[in-house]
């Protein structure tokens, strides 16, 4: 995460690492928010309901909590049909969620299983619609927590005095938006280098596989067959493929690594 002070256009921006803070006001505001669009939601669904938004205050906390703590489990897991199957278990699994805070509380009778689904589906939904009207949706928690997981798994870190390159990937910037933010003034630093000669800016055209870990793939390695989607198995080995694992990179670099990949081709100039 990082921290960029204010400074006039133009000019250098200052950075520091840091770490997203509790914001009293913002969790505040999510849990009302959550706890409304469960209201709503039993409205809708026929045989739920609970009495107030206090109630609906009280099965939303508790769902918070188990929701801290059981989806990552179910993400961390190396499913077979992980897109799938990963999807009921955390359907299913929200389901149970409303279903256990109901019960702890005795504020409400669900009467099935199936009723509890329907009523975490339209809750979700509604949550979502309710954070992007009020602007609460902006939170870093789930990044940071993110780049938490990866770091654990990557290891120790190296240490080296030999010089690299940092490459900043910016998920659907167009071509033709590029090319407009040079021109207006919007990425000036970008202009001058092209401007300059001393960079070319190229176009990159995904394939059917668009996702991050195929486009990276084929811009830096040259190649992304085979690879068609974040996560996926391999038919020949029926292994796994996770595009954020650091074993499995390694081994998508060995296998579709080529001689006209952006890395190749850095390594051939310097």
């Amino acid at each position: 995460m990082s921290e960029t002070a204010s400074s006039a256009y133009g000019q250098r921006p200052s950075w520091k690492p840091t770490t997203p803070k509790l914001r009293f006001r913002h969790m505040m505001g999510s849990w009302f928010l959550s706890a409304l669009a469960l209201w709503l939601a039993t409205m809708v669904v026929p045989g739920i309901e609970l009495p107030t938004l206090v109630s609906a205050l009280v099965v939303a906390g508790v769902i918070a909590v188990l929701n801290a703590l059981l989806p990552p489990v179910v993400a961390a897991l190396r499913l077979p049909f992980s897109v799938g199957l990963g999807f009921v278990l955390v359907l299913f699994l929200d389901a149970w969620m409303l279903r256990l805070a109901a019960g702890l509380w005795d504020l409400n009778e669900i009467p099935s299983f199936g009723a509890a689904l329907l009523t975490a589906l339209l809750a979700a939904g509604i949550a979502v619609a309710l954070q992007v009207v009020a602007g609460t949706n902006d939170d870093d928690t789930y990044t940071l927590r993110v780049i938490q997981r990866i770091a654990r798994r990557t290891g120790d870190r190296t240490v080296t005095d030999v010089p690299g390159i940092l490459y900043l990937e910016i998920d659907g910037l167009s071509y033709p938006i590029m090319q407009r933010a040079m021109r207006d003034g919007s990425a000036p630093n970008l202009a001058r280098w092209v401007a300059q000669g001393s960079h070319h800016l190229s176009e990159w055209e995904t394939d059917l596989s668009s996702q991050t870990g195929a486009s990276q793939a084929g811009i830096l390695l040259g190649n992304n067959h085979g690879m068609p989607a974040f996560r996926w198995v391999d038919k020949e080995t029926g292994r796994i493929f996770t595009c954020s694992a650091p074993p499995d990179c390694a081994e998508i670099e060995a296998r579709q690594s080529t001689s006209d990949g952006l890395l190749a081709i850095v390594t051939r100039v310097y």
